[in-house]
């Protein structure tokens, strides 16, 4: 820019030049002309002290102009006051002569003659030479001059020009670091001040942006859902890693990948092609796409243009969740209210039978006793069954939450025992307990909960024990939980089964188990206790050989060894 600037400024300065070294040329012209008639004038001076009378011969006038004319050349020329010749020398003054000078010869204030002169051809010729041969040097040093001073006054003009342009590349690079100095002329200043003050605008802005950015990228690294964003080509705008760990990716697909390369997912690729062509947003579940076993919810919703709601879509967001936790759930309480409603359904049904038959009239004082017998058995079987309801509810409902207190490790065990002594013995069914543990090893619990514990674990292993069998109780203690194994020789549990026993009315054999009055809810009950108190319960079993469930409570503390 700047020689642009030189460039035209050395242009426009050229006409000017060039008239004012044709002035100076006048000019010294001028001088060389005044120069020749303050010569004249002295020459008149000089020639007229010594000039001869007005009856002087022309042959006294020639002889005083030739020794002018020998001094001074030049042409020389003598007139009479009337303007007559008198006399010549040095050459002839022609008529067209550039410039004359003339000076008159007074002595006594009387004009004696004219006197006129004209330098000679060859002297004007040689200062027009040397004009000539001067002008370009110093037309030269004329545009040196005006070069330096458009030097200088483009660098007053486009430096500050060039900071503005500098300063708009760096803005297009998005860099907004660099100011731009506010000087030079008035006009370039307010355009620095106006850039500056955008740059600073638009580096706040780029600022809160990275800001928003880095918190949206912070909320989406911390969320347990996966977001996958596209655009209408379906090419990834976002992911976030719990979008890949779900989808069995090894990493966030970049931003601009197309998603179907690397995932093959069709209930996915259903929806979104289905939101993208404008039918609104989309759930479902799928299976993963890794084939786990897990199942996903995914729900996918358009991403429109902010005002227009009735336009084609221009991308959609996909939220993807493990559900499988949640749909067994779900699943757990559809079988719930149909196990209770099955549980329920049958003793009331008996009860209502008896009852119908207790009406009839021909009913005889046996039948009657028989049926009243009957209703008697299945209102017993409902109140336990939803007393067992109460206290499951009851126990989840309390959970870490329930009230404890230290208590000995076995005392529970001794005192579910102690009721259960006399059902065993009826039976012919060897109950053994484990040495009395002392009374320093405790363990923090509910005295109540874990009494019911035992004896569901205890009354089951009587129940299912033959006569002649043995149900056995041995405990072991480290230093952090009391290990509790209740042993029998009964019928044992089928592999297939283990799995389920700890759900509610799960049973193996339901006719047996209904036969001997139980609700299916009693391993439950052991399970929710055992796990609200930090402890731990297993099944072990060999079908027509025995069963083994151990349960580990920690201790509060331990001041004592058990024997075994």
């Amino acid at each position: 820019m700047r020689r642009r600037i030189v460039g035209f400024s050395l242009l426009f300065a050229l006409l000017p030049a060039l008239l004012c070294l044709w002035s100076a040329r006048a000019r010294i012209l001028a001088l060389h002309e005044a120069s020749v008639e303050e010569e004249v004038e002295l020459a008149a001076r000089a020639c007229a002290s010594r000039a001869p009378g007005a009856a002087a011969t022309r042959e006294e006038w020639q002889a005083l102009l030739d020794e002018l004319a020998s001094s001074h050349p030049g042409a020389w020329r003598l007139e009479s006051p009337d303007k007559l010749p008198l006399a010549e020398a040095g050459g002839t003054l022609e008529p067209h002569a550039s410039h004359v000078a003339r000076a008159a010869l007074e002595r006594d204030g009387a004009i004696l003659a004219w006197l006129e002169h004209a330098p000679s051809a060859a002297s004007r010729a040689r200062l027009e030479s040397e004009l000539l041969g001067a002008l370009p040097w110093t037309g030269a040093a004329v545009l040196c001059a005006w070069a330096a001073m458009a030097w200088l006054w483009s660098r007053r003009l486009a430096r500050p020009v060039e900071d503005l342009q500098r300063a708009a590349e760096e803005l297009r690079r998005r860099d907004w670091r660099g100011a731009v100095p506010v000087d030079g002329p008035d006009e370039v200043a307010s355009v620095a001040l106006a850039l500056n003050q955008a740059a600073a605008a638009l580096a706040a802005r780029a600022e809160a942006a990275s800001r928003e950015r880095a918190e949206l990228g912070t909320v989406l690294a911390s969320m347990a859902e996966g977001v996958v964003a596209v655009d209408k080509q379906e090419r990834i705008v976002l992911m976030n890693s719990a979008a890949a760990r779900l989808l069995g990716l090894e990493e966030p697909l970049s931003a601009g990948a197309q998603l179907w390369t690397r995932l093959r997912f069709s209930e996915m690729e259903r929806g979104l092609r289905s939101v993208l062509a404008g039918a609104g947003p989309w759930t479902g579940d799928a299976a993963t796409p890794r084939a786990d076993g897990r199942m996903l919810g995914l729900s996918i919703a358009p991403l429109a243009d902010e005002g227009e709601s009735g336009s084609a879509p221009r991308g959609a967001v996909v939220l993807v969740s493990d559900v499988t936790d949640v749909r067994k759930l779900e699943q757990v309480r559809i079988d719930f209210v149909a196990n209770v409603s099955h549980e329920l359904r049958t003793p009331l049904a008996a009860i209502m039978g008896a009852l119908e038959t207790i009406g009839e009239p021909d009913c005889d004082d046996a039948t009657q006793r028989r049926f009243l017998e009957l209703a008697n058995r299945n209102a017993a079987r409902l109140s336990a069954i939803v007393n067992d309801l109460l206290d499951l509810s009851k126990i989840e409902a309390e959970g870490e939450g329930m009230a404890v207190e230290p208590l000995r490790a076995d005392l529970p065990l001794r005192t579910a025992a102690g009721a259960l002594a006399g059902a065993a013995e009826a039976k012919g069914v060897v109950l053994e307990l484990p040495p009395v543990l002392p009374p320093g090893v405790r363990l923090e619990g509910n005295a109540q909960r874990l009494e019911q514990v035992f004896t569901n674990l205890l009354e089951n292993a009587i129940k299912y024990t033959p006569a002649g069998g043995r149900v056995e109780v041995r405990l072991s203690i480290d230093e952090r939980e009391a290990r509790f194994e209740v042993r029998d020789t009964g019928i044992g549990i089928p592999a297939a089964a283990l799995p389920r026993v700890f759900e509610r009315f799960y049973r193996v054999d339901r006719s047996r188990s209904r036969d001997m009055g139980g609700t299916g809810l009693g391993l439950a009950i052991v399970k929710h206790v055992v796990k609200a108190h930090g402890g731990s319960v297993s099944v072990a079993s060999e079908e027509g050989r025995g069963t083994t469930f151990t349960v580990g409570l920690p201790l509060l503390s331990r001041s004592g060894e058990a024997g075994e």
